[in-house]
């Protein structure tokens, strides 16, 4: 897979995983940063997709990922190679740290779905 397309689907993931809580007095994702974090420290450590998908399900079941970003990412690791996962939950990490790095509202990219698209929007002065 090229990484054009880990781009793209890293952005659709990331984009997920920022929208904001349900119910929630202050505006915070969904899936917190370590949560991202987590499943990027766990693959490069345990190698194995299998086990990622599994931790993935445990922390959709435990309400650390929403039911849209856990499907998302299920789907989009189920049949990868170990190089081509570590990679794209590398990119989504970049992504979701861009995107709450710039404090980028939910609504404004909620359609993007394109790693391009997001960059123009970004680069707009």
């Amino acid at each position: 897979m090229s990484s054009q397309d880990l781009l793209d689907i890293a952005t659709r993931i990331a984009i997920s995983a920022i929208k904001p809580k349900p119910k929630s007095n202050k505006p915070e994702p969904y899936v917190d940063s370590s949560t991202i974090n987590s499943l990027l420290s766990f693959l490069q450590s345990r190698r194995n997709v299998n086990e990622l998908l599994l931790y993935i399900m445990r922390q959709a079941g435990r309400d650390e990922i929403d039911e849209e970003t856990g499907k998302l990412l299920l789907a989009s690791l189920k049949d990868r190679e170990l190089k081509d996962a570590v990679n794209l939950l590398g990119y989504v990490k970049w992504v979701y740290d861009t995107l709450t790095g710039l404090k980028v509202n939910y609504n404004n990219v909620k359609g993007v779905k394109t790693f391009k698209e997001l960059v123009n929007i970004l680069s707009k002065v």
